[in-house]
């Protein structure tokens, strides 16, 4: 690691932590404002409401990052525009590649981290507060996220399970009733039993029937059981689904977001949205080193020198309204890929397809 890839990445970083942190106060004050309301009739201890933001501060970052490095790198190479240190290392035959190669390998460093971020820290984070807003702030029951009464599922193997009660936490249902469908929905099976606990990966079913029909719908067998046991095998938390909203989706692991895509596939429900928020998950973080691209490439097109402070506030704007642009293309594509319109993986990507071409064809022009 040479002098200069040193001197232009701590331009770059501190210009980073300067940008990211003046980003995050504003989303959190914009939070705050939002939340006002809810502080105020709950009044809530400010140990609590300081808490909150902290464990969401992490999800923040990972949103305003990419934003953050293309500010970032505009601002870094706009200030040895303005010093004409970007002349005196033309002038001296070093590359524009060399110059922009500190600030893309770090974007490109942030990638990974991101993605690791996503994997390890938020799915920590973002439950903790989701937690402390509701059951601490705003004192609802939480109870909600682990027990169901009167509760009717479609789940894998084509069957429909109806229960007056399940507990997640003690692995339990009550007052169970499990049907079998053939694939014509006529139904082939059906267990009735006073109580079920699951153990070990497997249901067991205590004081019960278990009927079988044949084709025409009559019972064909009449089974009492004291214990009974059966290929069923989602597990208790498996029930508890709920309308989560985007930002608790993409603050799952992507381990999660896979299994519970499989399940709404074996259960027959649309797991559309899920689909487009799991390959958004790796497809965002992609967008540091994509906009990187855009944000080296601008202070090379822009005159140096005095006339250079002009086209800085110039730049800004235009690196202002890049971003906006990209947060629309991924609003926009991930809506139409929720709708149906485009498939999940296109949706997501195609932003970032569209301004790598973007950020490439500005790095031609900027070497020509």
């Amino acid at each position: 690691m040479n002098t200069l890839f040193r001197y232009i990445l701590r331009e770059f970083l501190k210009a980073l932590l300067f940008t990211t942190l003046a980003f995050a106060a504003l989303v959190i004050v914009a939070e705050l404002v939002d939340d006002m309301r809810s502080f105020v009739s709950h009044k809530p201890a400010v140990s609590l409401v300081v808490l909150y933001y902290i464990y969401r501060t992490p999800f923040y970052l990972v949103q305003i990052l990419p934003l953050s490095i293309l500010l970032s790198a505009l601002f870094s190479l706009g200030q040895l525009g303005r010093q004409n240190e970007l002349i005196a290392m033309r002038a001296c035959g070093i590359s524009f590649y060399r110059i922009a190669f500190p600030i893309l390998s770090a974007a490109l460093a942030l990638v990974a981290l991101v993605l690791v971020f996503n994997e390890i820290v938020i799915p920590y984070t973002n439950p903790r507060a989701y937690h402390i807003k509701r059951v601490n702030i705003e004192h609802k029951r939480d109870t909600f996220l682990f027990r169901r009464d009167w509760l009717t599922r479609s789940v894998s193997g084509n069957r429909i399970v109806h229960a007056r009660h399940l507990d997640a936490v003690a692995n339990e249902m009550k007052e169970i009733i499990l049907i079998q469908r053939a694939p014509d929905r006529s139904v082939t099976e059906r267990i009735d039993a006073k109580r079920a606990e699951w153990q070990y990966g497997t249901w067991y079913f205590f004081d019960g029937v278990r009927r079988t029909f044949d084709a025409a719908g009559r019972v064909k067998t009449f089974e009492p059981f004291t214990e009974f046991t059966t290929a069923f095998r989602n597990k208790p938390s498996d029930f508890i689904r709920q309308n989560r909203e985007e930002d608790q989706l993409l603050a799952m692991t992507l381990k999660d977001l896979s299994r519970q895509i499989k399940l709404l596939r074996e259960t027959g429900s649309n797991p559309r949205t899920e689909e487009v928020n799991y390959h958004l998950k790796i497809a965002f973080p992609f967008a540091n080193f994509i906009l990187a691209l855009l944000g080296v490439s601008l202070p090379f097109i822009f005159p140096t020198g005095q006339r250079a402070v002009i086209w800085t506030a110039i730049g800004f704007v235009i690196t202002i309204v890049t971003g906006f642009f990209y947060i629309g293309f991924i609003a926009v594509g991930t809506s139409f890929g929720k709708n149906g319109t485009l498939p999940p993986v296109l949706s997501v990507w195609i932003a970032n397809a569209l301004f790598f071409i973007l950020g490439v064809i500005l790095i031609r022009k900027t070497r020509s």
